[in-house]
């Protein structure tokens, strides 16, 4: 049997190429797709809320925006972390929880706490005591824990459980990824993580949880788009995972940037398997936002208009539900009209947003970059 030999020439220049686009990968510290897609996230989730109920069809999964931010953080959070180790030899926990918190808690606290001081002088009701009831778990950012919400009345504040997974992921992530001595290490360490969700979401742990309802809350509560963010930054950190990417990108990175669209879109149409199949293409869609910046994809996602909402989408986040119910309660004739009512509220989500990114939040992440113990250039 004859064998096909590949020219050693072609060999080493395929490896070169690799080399030199991993390098240029892993010195690049701002992804402008990335905060499109971040608009993309935020478009979802408001759209969602504005609706006056569920709707079925793809326009009503808005609320698969959350996955994409989890996507995108696990991805970051990771990169940061891994950047850091790589320049230092280390992951200083303390400065990293800092820089958390100086980039999540001051915006959130201030929101929360006009959230208490609305309902404390509107008239009491259901709402407004189970609020009260569980404020110290919005507080603690263990609301998607404690806090049920099966309930037949609105849930105030009740947007805090995606805020408060994060914000879990940032506690057990960091330490856990400071442990692994190899990218190995922390593949395997993410894979049973994942694994041990979905074993309690759909595998033999599940039936035992069901009279555990606290426990299940916490086992399951590791959101599995945090994960696969982390395993797409870990892999694309190690020369060995780019170097099998790079080929893929090579021959068609038009294709490779369409594929994760295409596999998102038939899922909102017609969505089957399991919630993780989505997060994978979300994932995907992260990937492709990274590594092919110069597809039409690429370029839609850097438009100047989806960088300026999705840099302050943090803000959006907080601020759209009290907008929302502003604008209902000045023009109740909003409510059966979503389609009017979205962009009004992005519009003015965004302008709040910028104005707290610009005078409030803008000086503590001044700050919170003096902490950061290597430079990177504008990192996201």
């Amino acid at each position: 049997m004859s064998s096909v030999s590949i020219p050693r020439e072609a060999v080493s220049s395929a490896a070169v190429t690799a080399a030199v686009a991993h390098a240029s990968y892993l010195r690049q510290g701002y992804f402008p797709a990335l905060d499109g897609l971040r608009a993309v996230a935020i478009a979802g989730v408001l759209w969602h809320h504005s609706l006056p109920g569920p709707r079925e069809g793809w326009l009503g999964r808005g609320f698969v925006g959350v996955p994409l931010f989890f996507a995108l953080s696990g991805f970051l959070i990771t990169t940061r972390l891994l950047v850091e180790r790589r320049q230092t030899g280390e992951i200083a926990l303390g400065r990293f929880w800092v820089r958390r918190s100086l980039r999540i808690f001051p915006l959130y606290y201030v929101v929360l706490a006009g959230f208490a001081l609305y309902l404390a002088w509107r008239p009491a009701d259901a709402g407004s005591r189970h609020f009260f009831e569980h404020l110290g778990f919005y507080a603690t950012y263990t609301s998607n824990w404690f806090v049920d919400y099966a309930v037949p009345y609105p849930v105030w504040f009740g947007f805090a459980w995606s805020l408060a997974t994060e914000e879990q992921f940032y506690v057990w992530w960091p330490p856990l990824l400071r442990r692994c001595q190899s990218t190995a290490h922390a593949v395997l360490a993410l894979l049973g993580v994942l694994a041990l969700g979905q074993l309690c979401l759909y595998g033999p742990l599940a039936a035992g949880l069901v009279e555990h309802v606290t426990l299940g809350r916490i086992l399951t509560s590791v959101a599995p788009a945090l994960s696969l963010g982390a395993l797409l930054a870990l892999g694309l950190d190690d020369p060995r995972g780019f170097r099998r990417v790079c080929p893929w990108l090579r021959r068609s990175p038009a294709l490779t940037a369409a594929l994760p669209v295409l596999w998102i879109g038939a899922l909102l149409v017609h969505p089957f398997g399991t919630p993780l199949l989505l997060d994978l293409g979300f994932t995907a869609l992260v990937a492709s936002a990274v590594l092919c910046p110069d597809s039409a994809l690429g370029r839609v996602l850097g438009a100047r208009p989806l960088i300026a909402i999705g840099r302050v989408s943090y803000g959006i986040y907080l601020l759209h539900v009290p907008v929302l119910g502003l604008l209902r309660r000045a023009a109740p004739g909003l409510i059966e009209r979503p389609g009017l009512l979205f962009p009004v509220a992005l519009f003015a989500s965004w302008g709040l947003a910028w104005l707290s990114y610009r005078y409030f939040e803008g000086p503590l992440l001044a700050y919170k970059e003096r902490l950061r113990p290597v430079a990177l250039p504008r990192f996201q």
